[in-house]
């Protein structure tokens, strides 16, 4: 336990910088606390680094503390809004362009399914198309392929 403490700011560097591994590599920053206790512990070992804080232990777990609230009180709001973006983009995937034959008739409202790698596709088109026609995938959603005319 002395050599943590005789190294207090190195000791408080190195788990700052474990909870900012663990929190943006382990957990994609889904957990904004982390992220915020792994910078109080830096600044903290920067502070007592320099001098501005005593090396002990129980001011650098005061001090650790207050600044995690702080931060987390500060950044939240700005850290929330950027994990609430989301990319409205359409899914590019390497099944759109994928021709193959109907085996079924394909209306407006039908379920039909096309098996393909081992996935129950269901078809959708927006005009009907009958069994025997060439299509290609035009759009790729979940379970779903948007097919049109060849």
């Amino acid at each position: 336990m002395s050599i943590f403490t005789e190294n207090l700011a190195e000791t408080l560097f190195i788990l700052g910088i474990s909870m900012l591994i663990i929190e943006v590599v382990v957990l994609s920053l889904s957990t904004i606390v982390l992220f915020m206790l792994g910078c109080a512990l830096i600044l903290t070992a920067i502070a007592v680094y320099v001098g501005l804080l005593p090396p002990e232990m129980l001011d650098a777990v005061l001090v650790v503390a207050i600044l995690t609230g702080v931060l987390t009180a500060g950044l939240w709001k700005p850290f929330k809004n950027l994990q609430n973006q989301r990319d409205d983009s359409p899914v590019s995937s390497d099944l759109v362009g994928f021709t193959f034959v109907l085996a079924q008739d394909v209306a407006l409202e039908s379920h039909v399914t096309y098996k393909y790698s081992g996935i129950e596709w269901r078809l959708v088109s927006a005009v009907p198309l009958n069994a025997g026609t060439k299509v290609r995938v035009s759009e790729v959603a979940v379970g779903e392929w948007t097919i049109e005319a060849f």
